[in-house]
């Protein structure tokens, strides 16, 4: 595995377990980081509109900042089967980094994993509950060393108010 590779490993694990519970809508990071989570109705990994605003703000920050490795971690919900939540996960996953790469993102620094139903976000029942594991977490980390940390302007409300 080359520099390359184990950074990426490196960074995609620290990204991962690192931090507290997201909040709705991206968030931007003082060194070079954003992240977030998008949400897909059950059994789908189709993107819905809220989903595909959040992804054009994170593809907007990538072309920011040409050295970012994009983490996309999929899950799903308790109710399905590990084996077919994973799958799921996948699915969704997928969906992300297609349309980031449509987007602009360069597809060599989207990486993705799936989680299916074993790491959840809320444990408990009823469709609250659930919606909230039928999600695609995402990181990006700038890893060109250029000091880039500065948010899109006018894409993050969160940071503007």
């Amino acid at each position: 595995m080359g520099r390359h590779g184990v950074i990426s490993a490196l960074v995609f694990t620290i990204v991962l377990w690192a931090g507290a519970a997201l909040a709705a809508g991206p968030e931007f990071g003082t060194e070079g980081t954003v992240w977030g989570d998008v949400y897909f109705a059950a059994e789908s990994a189709e993107l819905s509109g809220a989903a595909m605003k959040e992804l054009d703000t994170l593809a907007a920050w990538t072309k920011g900042h040409p050295g970012a490795m994009v983490l996309l971690a999929g899950y799903d919900e308790q109710r399905t089967p590990e084996k077919e939540s994973v799958a799921l996960g996948w699915k969704r996953a997928r969906a992300v980094s297609d349309y980031l790469v449509s987007k602009g993102a360069d597809p060599g620094m989207v990486n993705s994993i799936s989680f299916g139903n074993t790491k959840l976000a809320v444990t408990g029942d009823g469709e609250p509950v659930w919606s909230k594991n039928r999600r695609v977490r995402y990181r990006a980390v700038d890893m060109s060393g250029d000091g880039k940390d500065e948010e899109p302007s006018g894409v993050c409300q969160r940071c503007k108010r």
